[in-house]
């Protein structure tokens, strides 16, 4: 297929009908733009298991082999490709003008960007490039190594004659936006991920609002939650409501709360610490249930750097106090230590029912040193995520050893399908083009056309219609 070259082609690399991996071009002219760069999330079929060694001088080339990243040409630079020049042109000679625009960083939208030629700009959110910058310094950083542009809320920018204008929503991590695209074609509206349960539904309210003050031809929605169609039942009408008893963001301190309440012993977590709202929570919860939250070093210093939250412990694991003693303690960690105060296992287990403890999945062995009677494990979307993780039915043999009581209390990322329906239904674009979903074809339009789109196709917006070339 040959592209309309005097008209937006819209291209979809990735992310149609998986939870993740989503990546968009959108092109005109000279110019091109590709949303978000990230890898599908399945640890099940995962062929890095912890074994294979990675390359680090082989990585575009064995991900392209692995396609775990799409064969994009102009994307990535001529030394990482290799024997791969043959099939596809390098980012120093390309010839439209490229940028890559994450929405936010969580792994299925950012796992890869760390690939993308040095040459090519890539830009994230102000709030993104401070997260991103944290979580560099504590080891989790993307595979890769390049520098970071970075964009405003509501200031819009332009690669050639594409306008794009970030739009801040609610998501389970700092700096998630949306991104309103302009050519001189017609308007797209790349949400990202979002949700209505958060602790800041406003956000969403301001989004829709701004969506339609700049207006939509075409709007590409993330579908996660799109269940099978007796689930969707319930949800085919649009409903800003908070169904009747379903955890939101806001209400999970109160939730941990009242369980840490009822238990004796140790309270301890399981979180994905890019959530800052759940952190703030956490230290919440342990205080209303008369406890000290106590983080593991790399989260306690996501909380040092991105809130103003002080009212934490920081835990000192038997690897910690020896990296101390032998002068390997990084600095970051060190100037973590000089400035909160840290605890050990001997002396919570002098107290184990004053304490929330932060455990993550790696760590858990970490347990066999605290004492855990009475105790309980609460998994708070930490990862493992579930049992289609073959890992989870590990944690629950592990927890069953300790006899250790579980519990799950949590709130997902990812908007609901009634308040899928309902944002679309504000929007009421022309077009609606549903992703990032095992289901999307369950996301109808108020009253628009629903286009089902499939890689391979360069689809071409024109007078404010899409076709397929």
């Amino acid at each position: 297929m040959t592209k309309d070259l005097n008209h937006t082609n819209i291209r979809f690399w990735g992310g149609l009908k998986t939870i993740g991996g989503t990546v968009v071009s959108v092109e005109y002219k000279n110019s091109r733009v590709i949303f978000d760069f990230g890898l599908t999330y399945d640890p099940a079929t995962n062929i890095f298991d912890g074994q294979i060694k990675r390359r680090s001088r082989g990585m575009v080339r064995d991900n392209l082999r692995l396609n775990l990243i799409p064969p994009i040409d102009g994307l990535y630079a001529a030394e990482s490709l290799g024997s791969y020049q043959r099939d596809l042109i390098p980012a120093e000679e390309y010839g439209q003008e490229t940028a890559v625009i994450i929405s936010h960083l969580h792994l299925d939208h950012i796992g890869a960007m760390g690939l993308i030629a040095p040459s090519i700009p890539v830009y994230v959110t102000k709030e993104s490039h401070e997260l991103y910058h944290a979580l560099e310094v504590i080891g989790e950083g993307v595979p890769g190594n390049r520098d970071y542009q970075f964009c405003d809320y509501g200031v819009s920018f332009s690669i050639g004659e594409i306008n794009i204008t970030p739009i801040q929503v609610d998501h389970d991590i700092l700096g998630a936006c949306a991104y309103h695209i302009q050519t001189p074609d017609g308007v797209i509206l790349y949400t990202g991920d979002l949700r209505m349960h958060g602790k800041h539904p406003e956000q969403i309210d301001h989004f829709i609002n701004e969506v339609n003050r700049l207006g939509v031809d075409a709007l590409i929605m993330e579908g996660t939650t799109l269940g099978s169609v007796e689930e969707m039942r319930e949800a085919i009408m649009g409903n800003p409501i908070i169904p009747e008893g379903m955890t939101t963001e806001g209400n999970i301190p109160e939730k941990m709360s009242d369980r840490l309440k009822e238990t004796k012993g140790l309270g301890i977590f399981n979180v994905y610490h890019r959530n800052l709202d759940r952190l703030t929570g956490i230290i919440k919860a342990a205080q209303d249930s008369s406890r000290k939250a106590v983080f593991e070093p790399e989260t306690a210093y996501l909380l040092d750097k991105l809130t103003n939250e002080h009212d934490f412990l920081v835990y000192k694991s038997i690897e910690t106090i020896f990296e101390e003693q032998s002068g390997t303690l990084p600095e970051w960690k060190l100037n973590l230590f000089n400035k909160h105060d840290t605890i050990r296992a001997e002396l919570i287990n002098n107290n184990p029912g004053g304490y929330y403890l932060q455990n993550t999945y790696e760590n858990v062995l970490e347990l066999f040193d605290l004492n855990v009677g009475e105790g309980i494990y609460i998994h708070s979307n930490g990862v493992p995520l579930g049992d289609f993780d073959p890992a989870f039915e590990n944690l629950k043999n592990i927890l069953t050893k300790l006899k250790v009581d579980y519990a799950y209390i949590g709130a997902g990322g990812h908007a609901i399908p009634s308040h899928l329906k309902y944002i679309v239904d504000r929007i009421d674009p022309k077009i609606l083009i549903p992703l990032h979903s095992f289901n999307p074809e369950r996301l109808k339009p108020k009253s628009g056309i629903q286009l089902l789109v499939d890689y391979g196709v360069d689809y071409v917006l024109k007078d404010h219609q899409i076709t397929a070339n």
